[in-house]
């Protein structure tokens, strides 16, 4: 009764083969196994009577009728030949044509016909020939890609009308004519490109384990390991050039910063900073990367919450103490790994030198210097002046102490890295600065406010007083003996410190009274011209005479360039302020000066005299020289001196009985002339540089960055610019006018 009860009347009954006692497997060779028939009894059910069953016509049960359980649609599929349970995906559909082998009787054939049409359907699509994997590849248009040098396919593949794909055959389309360039006979790819792809490719594959070793979701130690292993191979030359052919480095900085580096993690951090200076080595890929990613407002990010004292590499570059490392949150663990990435920047990388201390600073600061300006904008300029300022303070004390007897760096100890400055990390953020203040930033007209006020706070903080120690500090460092190892970065970081103060001090009368308050102010700078001089005739003469260096040539030309910029210092105090006059006159220097500790603040050698006397030496030095060189600076000296001298009769007694001469009518007359040169030559290069800046060129006759392209450096930059080179024409004028009207009345 039970097998009745699930048995309907309309469905047709199979005899069952443990009732007939094994004549249903005699009777037929092709019977299906008795494993195969619990599959088959779920659809059609076996009699309980061993005789069988005449065929009765089929009835469709109505849905509401609840008298039997329903029967469920996935068991409903017939005439499958499996070999396990529904999910394994070779089931073999057959056709119906072989219902017969299964034991079917003829009537089973209604019951199929009779079924709901979406089984049918799918029985139907099942026999239906399947396109081939071309036919799918063309179809869908996988190799349908602009590096695909075979054109499309003529046949174009149309969907079937159930979806399934047949083509229709007998449809051609017409192949599209290409446009090929000029000279190209065929858009065939040639083997180097070819090579270079494929080339690409297996790369990527072969670093694709780094990227999934930095999937954000796994181990701390796993993604660490993954990160270190990735700027290990970018200090390999062959590995660099391979990974930027495969555009390689700017998605290796997005998986770096979705796996949470320059989001806190000291290793992490470190390793992006490391990865970012990496790729500054090739200004190419720097530029792209900048372009695309947050590559800039990370590091300053990461910038600002930089100093000494938990700066990750700069603590194990010193040799911090433990008590140290774990004030600054560092385990043992990470100071192992720190100590490897150390090593690794040291002997492998290449970026800095072995006097250089390494540190996350100063790797940031030089990524960032490498960028074009136009890269930053107002919001990095808070984060620069903090670290600027951070590393810069220490600079004063140590520069008194070196005027008392102590050294300038202090020794290496646990401790000593508090009052170690960077100077490399120094000259970054200086040239940074140099180029914010001359207006190649992104900024515009309506955030010049914004950086004033920034500035005003600074000079408030008296960062002219620190600019200063650090000129004074680079000098000592350059004149030192025992530091002959830190005179390089030394050098150029003195020249960035006086691009900063010409900036700051241009036609600004509060920072001009900001530096002429420092004690150090005015003999610094005249020490710098001095020795400046006297340094460069030395090494013009051992270069005359084969005595000295091949790099005599260069030296010569950066105190050149180190007394240039001293000298245009000391023309923006003139000009600003009326007692930079009186501060000159009084302030007494040896020409000789071999710059003593005694001598820093002020010169107690014997044959000192006025800074106005050692100034005139400087210009008679010049005169009988024929170097276009020499002519501007005698040019830029004259006009000072007319500046100097400008209702001031002090200044210009002073002056005059130190200029070579017979009479005041003749110095004067050579001033003079040298004025007006200089006038027309100052004239002309800034028409040029005007010209080649309304030009959009990106490389002026001075090097100067002059890149147009952001309108907001077009707004502040360019105007502001032309109205400096303007006002600089009408003082070099009156400069004229003013040495005239003295040469015709005379000096009283």
């Amino acid at each position: 009764m039970l097998a009745r009860s699930r048995t309907e009347g309309s469905v047709i009954s199979l005899t069952s083969s443990s009732e007939q006692g094994g004549s249903a497997e005699a009777s037929s060779a092709h019977a299906t196994p008795r494993k195969l028939r619990p599959f088959q009894s779920d659809s059609v059910l076996g009699s309980p009577s061993g005789r069988a069953s005449t065929p009765l016509p089929s009835k469709a049960k109505p849905l509401d009728d609840v008298s039997s359980p329903p029967i469920r649609p996935t068991l409903t599929t017939t005439n499958v030949r499996t070999y396990a349970g529904q999910s394994r995906s070779f089931l073999v559909a057959l056709p119906q044509s072989q219902a017969g082998t299964l034991g079917l009787e003829a009537h089973s054939q209604g019951l199929i016909d009779n079924t709901e049409a979406t089984y049918g359907e799918s029985q139907e699509d099942d026999f239906e020939m399947r396109e081939s994997y071309t036919e799918l590849r063309e179809r869908w248009g996988v190799d349908a890609s602009e590096d695909d040098p075979r054109p499309l396919s003529p046949i174009q593949a149309s969907p079937s009308p159930k979806g399934k794909g047949k083509k229709r055959k007998g449809l051609h389309e017409e192949i599209p004519m290409r446009l090929l360039p000029n000279g190209m006979m065929n858009d065939l790819k040639s083997i180097t490109e070819l090579r270079s792809k494929g080339e690409s490719r297996r790369f990527l594959d072969e670093v694709g384990y780094l990227f999934e070793g930095l999937d954000a979701k796994g181990a701390l130690g796993v993604r660490r390991g993954s990160a270190l292993e990735i700027v290990t191979k970018l200090c390999d030359v062959e590995f660099a050039r391979r990974a930027k052919a495969a555009d390689f480095l700017g998605r290796a900085w997005e998986v770096l910063r979705e796996t949470g580096a320059g989001d806190g993690d000291k290793i992490l951090d470190s390793i992006l900073v490391f990865y970012a200076a990496l790729v500054t080595r090739d200004p190419s890929d720097i530029v792209d990367l900048a372009r695309k990613s947050d590559f800039a407002a990370t590091l300053y990010r990461m910038l600002s919450s930089l100093e000494r004292s938990n700066d990750p590499l700069w603590l194990i570059s010193t040799n911090a103490g433990g008590v140290e490392l774990k004030a600054a949150g560092i385990s043992k663990a990470e100071n192992l790994m720190l100590g490897n990435l150390h090593r690794l920047i040291r002997k492998k990388s290449g970026l800095l030198g072995e006097d250089n201390i390494i540190s996350n600073r100063v790797l940031i600061s030089q990524s960032l210097a490498a960028i074009s300006s136009s890269m930053h904008n107002i919001t990095h300029l808070t984060p620069l002046l903090h670290s600027l300022s951070l590393e810069i303070s220490p600079l004063p004390s140590r520069v008194r102490a070196y005027t008392s007897g102590l050294s300038l760096i202090p020794p290496q100890g646990s401790t000593s890295f508090m009052d170690t400055p960077s100077l490399l990390h120094l000259d970054n953020c200086l040239r940074l600065l140099d180029s914010c203040l001359l207006g190649s930033w992104s900024i515009s007209s309506e955030e010049l406010n914004v950086q004033n006020t920034q500035l005003d706070g600074l000079r408030k903080q008296a960062f002219a007083d620190a600019l200063l120690a650090l000129c004074v500090a680079c000098d000592i460092v350059c004149l030192d003996i025992e530091l002959v190892d830190y005179r390089t970065v030394a050098s150029r970081c003195m020249e960035s410190t006086l691009r900063v103060l010409i900036n700051l001090t241009h036609d600004d009368l509060l920072w001009c009274e900001a530096v002429l308050k420092n004690e150090l102010s005015m003999t610094a700078v005249m020490h710098l011209i001095v020795m400046a001089q006297r340094q460069r005739r030395m090494l013009e003469k051992q270069t005359e005479t084969d005595e000295g260096d091949d790099g005599d040539g260069d030296n010569a030309a950066r105190c050149l360039d180190r007394m240039c910029l001293a000298l245009g210092l000391l023309t923006n105090l003139v000009q600003a302020s009326p007692d930079a006059r009186t501060v000159m006159n009084s302030t007494l220097l040896d020409f000789d000066c071999p710059a003593r500790r005694g001598c820093i603040s002020e010169c107690h050698c014997p044959g000192r005299t006025s800074a106005l006397a050692c100034l005139a030496k400087v210009y008679a030095q010049h005169l009988p020289s024929s170097n276009e060189l020499d002519m501007v600076v005698r040019g830029h000296m004259a006009v000072l001196f007319g500046l100097i001298m400008d209702r001031a009769p002090v200044n210009q007694r002073t002056l005059l009985d130190a200029l070579p001469g017979i009479s005041d009518r003749e110095k004067l007359g050579g001033l003079l002339q040298h004025a007006q040169d200089f006038t027309l030559f100052y004239v002309a290069l800034t028409r040029k540089v005007a010209e080649a800046r309304s030009r959009g060129e990106n490389e002026g006759s001075d090097g100067i960055d002059l890149n147009m392209s952001d309108p907001g450096y077009a707004s502040t930059g360019l105007t502001g610019r032309t109205l400096r080179d303007t006002k600089g024409e009408a003082v070099a004028k009156g400069v004229v006018s003013s040495l005239k009207r003295l040469r015709d009345q005379g000096v009283s």
